[in-house]
């Protein structure tokens, strides 16, 4: 297929456009879905955001291991990155500043939207990859280039998740950091493929910076 995600839909919660001060895009991970994954933002709620969350086509993201160089999984994801353009579309049609706008995500979806932040660097209002990170066999060593002007950048891992490697994530905050970003990398011992209560406060500490 050469665009597997065209029809993927965006599903809303949140703020109405009017009200909006900010944006949160939250990409699921693999055999997951956008409604479900969506109700995790009652857990950091916040007044005035916009909750946007793209659904990828067959609940996957893209095919192979995350150790694969990004050029091996097109067209999965460019098309990917265009259903996650569709949603930061929705959210600047709704008065949202790019500045305003932030990704979460979780396994697949945290390395599809730390590609998408990385690939297309400016100033955003953050990014949080849970359990997930850069693509390729080493992700410090990825030629992204660019400037992301200080936007924030959250990597948490868990040391006992046995579907991502956390080593992984301290090597693509080596490469954010490259990019200007202001990087937080964290692990924690005992948590296996699953999003703790300090990685949801690190979300919400996210977006009460954006209010």
């Amino acid at each position: 297929m050469s665009d597997p995600h065209a029809n993927g839909s965006i599903e809303v919660a949140g703020a109405p456009s009017e009200a909006a001060e900010a944006a949160l895009i939250l990409c699921h991970g693999r055999g997951d879905s956008a409604t479900r994954f969506l109700r995790l933002a009652d857990d950091f709620h916040r007044r005035g955001v916009l909750y946007l969350a793209p659904e990828a086509s067959g609940k996957a993201w893209y095919a192979g291991p995350a150790s694969e160089p990004p050029e091996a999984k097109a067209p999965y994801l460019e098309s990917a990155f265009s259903l996650v353009e569709r949603a930061v579309g929705t959210a600047e049609d709704a008065g949202v500043p790019l500045e305003n706008v932030a990704f979460m995500g979780f396994s697949q979806g945290a390395t599809v939207a730390a590609e998408y932040v990385a690939t297309r660097p400016r100033r955003y209002g953050g990014l949080a990859a849970l359990a997930g990170g850069l693509l390729g066999p080493d992700p410090a060593e990825t030629e992204h280039d660019g400037d992301l002007r200080g936007t924030p950048v959250y990597l948490g891992a868990g040391e006992a998740d046995d579907r991502f490697d956390a080593d992984r994530a301290r090597k693509s905050a080596e490469t954010f950091c490259r990019l200007g970003a202001d990087v937080t990398a964290e692990t924690y011992p005992g948590l296996g493929h699953a999003i703790n209560d300090a990685e949801v406060n690190a979300v919400g500490r996210m977006l009460d910076s954006l209010l």
